[in-house]
């Protein structure tokens, strides 16, 4: 599996003059053949980033059908499934903790639900963000293509 950070999605929805959003463009396309997900809790950063910018509608759309529009798997919170809220609560406050010393708060999240996962990849625009931080390889959607 290959996690996507927001960033992605902020560029293909509303950057189309950026100039990433070519290679951008191609990763997104080639979506459908990858085993691709987005995090619950990128998501719903991802939602909070644009809910300036989309209607209501568009917004619901996009937290309650994400995969409609970008075909990959939205994961659950790893980890919560089967384990007491106090328990996971606290574990996950820990990670988190030791994440965020060194990172925000977005980009921890998703570092831990890769790990977590343990995905093949984060695939972001942001890799400085994740390079030296995480055993995982960290690439941009044009290093991704270019490796697949």
């Amino acid at each position: 599996m290959v996690l996507v950070d927001s960033n992605v999605f902020i560029v293909d929805r509303f950057y189309p003059a950026d100039a990433v959003y070519p290679q951008n463009r191609s990763f997104i396309e080639r979506l459908p053949s990858l085993d691709g997900a987005v995090s619950i809790l990128t998501l719903m950063e991802l939602c909070g980033a644009a809910s300036y910018r989309l209607s209501t509608t568009e917004l619901d759309f996009w937290l309650y059908r994400f995969s409609s529009i970008y075909p990959l798997s939205v994961v659950n919170v790893h980890g919560l499934a089967g384990k007491e809220s106090e328990a996971w609560w606290h574990d996950f406050l820990v990670e988190i903790a030791a994440k965020i010393a060194q990172m925000t708060l977005g980009d921890a999240l998703i570092l831990r639900e890769a790990e977590n996962y343990d995905a093949e990849a984060i695939v972001t625009w942001n890799t400085k963000d994740f390079s030296r931080r995480t055993r995982l390889a960290v690439l941009t959607p044009t290093a991704f293509l270019r490796q697949h």
